[in-house]
């Protein structure tokens, strides 16, 4: 265990005790509109799973079958008056593995990776004024998973790490269809058994809204942050202007957006790289979401039909610099109330900037990986909130360096009650609605 784990990790632990008072105490605030009573929510979950892949450490050659046990309890708790809103959540993730076949000579057994882990997030938001929003936002995570710290990571180490995000925001409300938001946020990543690849990232993020209709939405987001590594990594800073622009029909919405980001290398030695980036993405649903002004860009629950379509460009944000293009498919349909299909998958393309290697014929060249990921599943609800699936999908990265490529196979059987797929994790699902 590296020096100043242990001060981390209590330091978490403190965050997190303030965010329980913050919690418990939130509703009392004056003005907090107690003369309707609180509205309370309490919703217990668990998820039980078992899976089966070919290649459990993702490795070029020498694969290995693995099982995997996973048992999630969870618990969501939200307060609720006219002025404040207090959600909290929180999963237990206890994994077992197991080797199916004999471990080889001189390798560490499967469940020697037996860990648990934690997923927590806090959501506050307060209304001091019809127009005027102030909030806060933590979530912190102990896995193994990097999609966690970067969504477009294209990184598959299996070391284990914990990360916190808190994020302060005010938001206010203009006359004439203005809006305005301020963010900053604060990301701690801490890997257990080593001090290379921890970091400390400092982001500022500031969006001017307009919205001519009740449909239609232009936002103009600023970001600016630095990224401070302990060890191992190279310290930068980077600064996006993105322009969004997002419409919304009865059963489908429009996202298209356009950034030019640019990061600066502390490193004299790393040239300074900037991109024009981009997402288009288009989102069907039946029955059609409520009509609402969009605030923050969070959408998580998935009607009874849905179709989402995604391509993207931007750079990664943590680790050996690369431009990421990325294709995403996501479909679901509830059959007969009953059978839940769903198809997901993306294909992305890593182009880097600066981390060169051998290929297979014995030259030396920069790096480039084509990974693409697609699963299937079938799911049968028992009750509204009881369900239990089954999921098959292919994992596969080609790389043009030696020892990069992969291929995994997997199928998942699982068991939810009271299921919440928008905020847990669990295996390599990442923990948004892409």
């Amino acid at each position: 265990m590296k020096t100043g784990y242990c001060t981390d990790l209590n330091n978490a632990r403190k965050n997190l005790l303030i965010f329980f008072a913050v919690f418990i105490l939130t509703p009392f605030f004056p003005g907090a509109g107690l003369a309707d009573g609180p509205k309370i929510k309490i919703k217990p979950m668990v998820t039980l799973s078992s899976r089966v892949e070919s290649n459990f450490f993702l490795t070029e050659n020498n694969e290995r079958d693995v099982y995997t046990l996973l048992f999630q309890p969870g618990i969501q708790i939200g307060i609720e008056t006219p002025k404040t809103k207090v959600l909290f959540h929180y999963t237990l993730e206890a994994y077992h593995y197991d080797d199916v076949n004999d471990v080889p000579a001189g390798q560490r057994p499967a469940d020697d990776n037996d860990y648990v882990g934690h997923l927590a997030a806090l959501d506050l938001k307060h209304h001091p004024t019809e127009r005027l929003t102030v909030g806060l936002d933590d979530g912190f995570y102990l896995t193994r998973y990097p999609t966690y710290y970067d969504r477009l990571s294209d990184n598959i180490e299996w070391r284990k790490y914990y990360i916190n995000r808190l994020t302060p925001l005010i938001f206010y409300d203009f006359e004439n269809k203005f809006s305005a938001g301020l963010r900053y946020r604060w990301t701690h990543k801490d890997y257990i058994d080593t001090g290379s690849g921890d970091f400390d990232e400092h982001r500022v993020i500031l969006n001017l809204l307009y919205g001519p209709t009740r449909t239609t939405t232009f936002d103009l987001e600023c970001q600016h942050w630095i990224m401070n590594y302990e060890q191992g990594g190279s310290d930068y800073t980077s600064n996006q202007v993105k322009l969004l622009f997002e419409k919304r029909y009865k059963y489908y919405a429009f996202d298209a957006g356009l950034a030019y980001h640019n990061r600066n290398f502390d490193d004299p030695l790393l040239a300074d790289k900037g991109i024009l980036g981009y997402k288009i993405s288009i989102l069907g649903e039946n029955p059609p979401p409520p009509e609402s002004r969009r605030r923050l860009g969070k959408r998580y629950i998935r009607a009874k039909t849905h179709l989402y379509i995604a391509v993207e460009r931007n750079f990664n944000n943590v680790g050996s610099l690369y431009t990421a293009h990325r294709f995403t498919l996501d479909a679901g349909h509830v059959f007969a109330d009953k059978i839940n299909a769903r198809v997901k998958g993306y294909y992305q393309l890593s182009d880097y900037e600066t981390y060169r290697g051998l290929t297979p014929t014995g030259n030396n060249d920069l790096r480039d990986d084509r990974t693409y990921r697609v699963s299937a599943s079938l799911g049968y609800l028992l009750t509204r909130r009881l369900e239990l699936s089954i999921m098959g999908g292919i994992e596969e990265r080609d790389s043009n360096l030696s020892g990069f490529s992969y291929d995994n196979r997997f199928a998942v059987l699982k068991f939810d009650f009271n299921f919440d797929l928008a905020s847990r994790g669990g295996y390599t699902e990442e923990s948004l609605y892409y």
